[in-house]
């Protein structure tokens, strides 16, 4: 496997970080997540403007976000990959003794890891899952999407020991995401999700945003308000959406049904949507590809003639 590490694409038993590195003390640090489908990062444009909010928030400097598709496609390309999904990693950097708070300007540490992922094709349908309700234990910031997971984590150790594969959490009663996703809901065939900047405060979520355009593309009712424990669990369906799985129907919530108990008719109509949403950008993206290679061949031939 190689890695992208500070710049540099490396073997990745070539690369090392320091154990002063921030992110490893103290688990300060930003990241991404990035599906790619045939060489097309899904949403890079709003994965790119997340990254840069979340390093704004967390005063991460001298990281430009503006080239994460290049280094995405970089990656893949030196992993002989079309199909994947990018992880990358923005600590704040390493510093010359364990301190709290930085006694220096750092040079922030980007790594990023390239994975292989089935293609589009392959997405038949939304995934089912089971999933507990919890407490949200996290801080308060979750707009920033921070490598500090130990709440997800424990969230998700937790699901698993009951059998599930995402704690959906709430605070005084109040939804909010999943441990590593965000959540919809459907009722009398309005899709109804929790809004991103209201207490309690949720990650930014690109798929989320995937979701409900694809909702308004469809003619599917949405509503974008506070949603009660209460109300969830009495939903028609129930749904996750994350950059991996673009969007899961959640059949068994805290071990009870959720509606009959298999992926809703909205869920599957929204899935659907997402993936021919995705298809359409593979495409055009492939015609523009081509148009400038044609161009560039046109003016080459041109050139030589004259």
């Amino acid at each position: 496997m190689k890695l992208h590490l500070n710049g540099s694409i490396v073997d990745e038993r070539d690369a090392h970080i320091s154990v002063l590195d921030r992110g490893f003390l103290f688990g300060d640090g930003v990241y991404e997540l990035v599906r790619y489908f045939n060489g097309h990062g899904v949403g890079i444009d709003a994965h790119a403007h997340r990254l840069t909010r979340s390093l704004s928030l967390a005063k991460i400097t001298g990281f430009d976000a503006s080239g994460l598709d290049a280094l995405c496609r970089a990656l893949l390309a030196a992993n002989d990959l079309r199909d994947g999904v990018i992880y990358l990693q923005v600590t704040r950097g390493v510093g010359r003794v364990r301190a709290h708070v930085p006694t220096e300007v750092l040079v922030p540490t980007v790594v990023a890891i390239a994975t292989a992922a089935e293609p589009l094709a392959a997405l038949l349908a939304p995934q089912a899952i089971s999933a507990i309700t919890a407490e949200d234990m996290r801080w308060k910031l979750c707009e920033i999407k921070t490598i500090s997971l130990m709440g997800n984590i424990l969230h998700l150790i937790d699901a698993n020991a009951h059998g599930a594969s995402e704690a959906i959490l709430h605070r005084g009663g109040m939804v909010g995401e999943g441990a590593y996703s965000n959540v919809a809901l459907v009722r009398d065939g309005v899709l109804i999700t929790t809004p991103i900047a209201e207490e309690p405060p949720i990650l930014h979520g690109t798929a989320r945003a995937d979701l409900l355009q694809s909702a308004k593309t469809c003619g599917v009712e949405t509503r974008v308000r506070a949603v009660t424990l209460d109300e969830l669990r009495h939903a028609d369906e129930i749904m996750i959406t994350s950059s991996r799985r673009l969007v899961s129907g959640v059949t068994q919530l805290d071990g009870h049904a959720i509606g009959a108990g298999n992926v809703g008719a909205v869920t599957t109509r929204l899935f659907h949507a997402m993936c021919d949403s995705i298809r359409h950008d593979i495409d055009q993206s492939a015609r523009t590809s081509h148009g400038t290679s044609s161009a560039s061949a046109s003016a080459s031939t041109a050139t030589k003639t004259a």
